[in-house]
């Protein structure tokens, strides 16, 4: 028997997700190897060393204490990260293609859940532009530490004080931080290829299925579906200062670094009107917009212009009307 659209949308939103941020993790938790807590150890046993040297952290550190700091800075820093480019790519790399047969998979269960007839798994391969991700993260990650040496020597840190330490230290935090972006996007990429293949496979083309919190960009991609070519428009956003008409179209998510939107099959001839699964994930959407809770990395006055904008939507509930035009007032 067939799934409702709202057990289509758990299947994909709660089971299939975990089932990809569990992945997700998996990778990077091996690509990090323990860097991430040991440099959070390094930033607090600096901190020390500084104010015994120097005495205050305002103090600018100078002369051969500051050297010898320094030089101890450094030899923490090359055993916190050591092998942190190399294993990071290596990691990746090795994960990639059972991202892209858990998409394939994701995908023809969605197909078998969504017409009460199983649909086999077809073969798929990765994305070229996740392989390139992954094969670049080395050289990335490399420079990034390279930088960090450079900005932990007596000439760069000479006058900034315990400023200095923290920026060089701050150099290896990206450098991590840019192994955990690179695995989740890469990771979803594939994933998401593996969809868009197996919905090839059946003729289908691709419905975006949001997080019911996510960002004001992928919000604006919540129950569309692509087009003949299975590409979806560039550059929607929710909030209209965000929008960019003369964006590139997209093969599908992510769009963005940290997006875990995923894409499924869905068949031309599938009804897309009101009570349908497309319909369920814009009101979704429409819902997520109008309570006006974003997401960290979003302000206030997006979420506040993305519920302005809303309230010209028709369709809207009365009471997402009512919370969209409280957000859209509200200046906190």
């Amino acid at each position: 028997m067939p799934a409702t659209p709202q057990q289509l949308a758990t299947l994909v939103q709660d089971q299939q997700a975990a089932e990809a941020t569990a992945l997700e993790d998996a990778v990077a938790e091996e690509a990090d190897g323990g860097a991430g807590p040991k440099l959070a150890a390094l930033v607090a046993a600096s901190l020390t060393a500084w104010v015994a040297a120097f005495g205050t952290l305002t103090a600018a550190g100078s002369g051969a204490k500051l050297t010898s700091l320094l030089a101890g800075v450094r030899k923490d820093v090359d055993q916190a990260s050591r092998g942190l480019d190399t294993r990071s790519q290596r990691a990746l790399e090795g994960a990639l293609d059972s991202a892209a047969r858990l998409g394939a998979r994701h995908a023809a269960g969605f197909l078998t859940r969504a017409t009460g007839r199983r649909h086999e798994v077809p073969d798929v391969g990765v994305p070229e532009d996740a392989v390139r991700a992954a094969a670049s993260l080395a050289t990335t990650v490399g420079e990034q530490l390279r930088l960090a040496a450079r900005l932990l020597s007596p000439r760069m840190v000479s006058g900034n004080g315990w400023r200095g330490v923290l920026t060089g230290l701050g150099a290896v935090r990206r450098a991590i931080t840019m192994v955990r972006q690179t695995i989740a996007w890469a990771i979803h990429r594939a994933i998401n290829g593996g969809a868009a293949q197996t919905a090839e496979h059946y003729g289908a083309h691709l419905l975006w299925v949001t997080e019911p919190d996510a960002c004001v960009t992928c919000l604006a991609y919540a129950g569309r579906i692509s087009n003949r070519d299975g590409r979806f428009p560039g550059g929607l956003s929710m909030d209209p200062r965000a929008r960019r008409a003369s964006a590139a179209a997209l093969d599908g998510p992510p769009a963005h670094i940290s997006c875990h939107c995923r894409a499924v099959p869905w068949l031309p001839d599938w009804d897309t009107g009101p009570g349908t699964l497309p319909a369920l994930l814009r009101d979704q959407a429409w819902q997520s917009i109008a309570v006006g809770r974003g997401r960290p990395s979003e302000s206030h006055a997006a979420r506040r212009r993305a519920a302005q904008a809303l309230l010209a939507q028709r369709g809207l509930s009365a009471r997402v009307r009512r919370q969209a035009a409280a957000t859209a007032a509200a200046r906190t």
